[in-house]
């Protein structure tokens, strides 16, 4: 009764789309086993407490397969910002060549956030295929993230610029250049759907004697589930998909945000300076660097 509970108040927290929720693949299995277990145990065993026994669940047998990744309601966001400035001064009466190099790195950012999805201890993976307009503007970018199954995920990669340029600058003038990077903010809600199948199984010992099995029990996950879709109303974002091998099926949803720099400009503005009141003849001044 305390699984379905759980399994209860997991669905029950959905109220809104942005709500996130989980559901919990191995409480609705383990639930089955204890019916099982009950239903089976022979005499010597009925001495064992419920809380005393260790239920130890092996997905390896069941198949997860997901459909393509289907991005929605998606925007994309430019901007600029300054990541190198420097300082050429020449406060001579003559014109002056300076070097205007640097190399800097920007990080792009890959985050994904699930709304809605199912957990299961035994950890898969999903991918996400980037979407077109994305992987042309970053070919260092691998164009498949590979994330862990329903897990809220932050992917960072770092990205350099460099820029070695000749700045000419007049007399008695100040120029300010600058390494600008145009970024991008790709926005996004997502779906991808699974279809898991296959044989779920599990021993179950007791905590006392965690190596030693009272009972290995094995079971067709999509029944599993079909039955508790049955008795719990609930359930019903799974579907069940039939045929020759028949599947449950599961939608996952979830948000997206891409942070990426597409292209770097070299931003050049100037600015007379005073005549200074004592000069030295021919001398220009170090730049001022300034570093973001």
């Amino acid at each position: 009764m305390g699984n379905q509970n759980k399994i209860q108040q997991n669905i029950e927290n959905i109220q809104e789309d942005d709500q996130s929720y989980v559901i919990n693949l191995d409480e609705i299995v383990e639930q089955w086993i204890r019916s099982i277990w009950n239903k089976a145990k022979t005499k010597s065993l009925s001495r064992f407490k419920h809380e005393d026994l260790l239920i130890k669940i092996n997905w390896k047998h069941v198949s997860f397969i997901q459909n393509n990744i289907n991005y929605y309601n998606s925007s994309i966001s430019k901007f600029s910002r300054t990541i190198f400035r420097t300082n050429f001064d020449n406060k001579t009466t003559n014109e002056h060549s300076y070097t205007f190099a640097t190399e800097k790195s920007t990080k792009s950012i890959f985050k994904f956030t699930f709304t809605r999805n199912v957990y299961k201890s035994q950890e898969s993976t999903i991918v996400f295929h980037l979407p077109e307009q994305i992987i042309k503007l970053n070919n260092d970018i691998q164009c498949e993230q590979t994330i862990p199954f329903g897990k809220d995920t932050t992917i960072e990669y770092e990205k350099f610029w460099d820029v070695n340029s000749q700045i000419r600058v007049p007399s008695l003038t100040r120029i300010i250049a600058e390494l600008n990077i145009d970024e991008e903010e790709f926005r996004s809600r997502f779906s991808v759907s699974i279809q898991f199948s296959g044989h779920i199984t599990a021993t179950i010992s007791t905590r006392q004697a965690p190596n030693t099995y009272l009972k290995f029990i094995r079971g067709d996950i999509v029944k599993v589930i079909y039955q508790a879709m049955k008795n719990n109303p609930r359930l019903n974002v799974f579907k069940l998909i039939q045929g020759n091998s028949p599947s449950i099926c599961f939608i996952i949803y979830g948000k997206c945000l891409f942070r990426y720099g597409v292209k770097q400009n070299i931003v050049v503005n100037q600015e007379l300076l005073e005549k200074p009141s004592v000069s030295y003849p021919n001398m220009p001044s170090a730049p001022l660097e300034f570093c973001y």
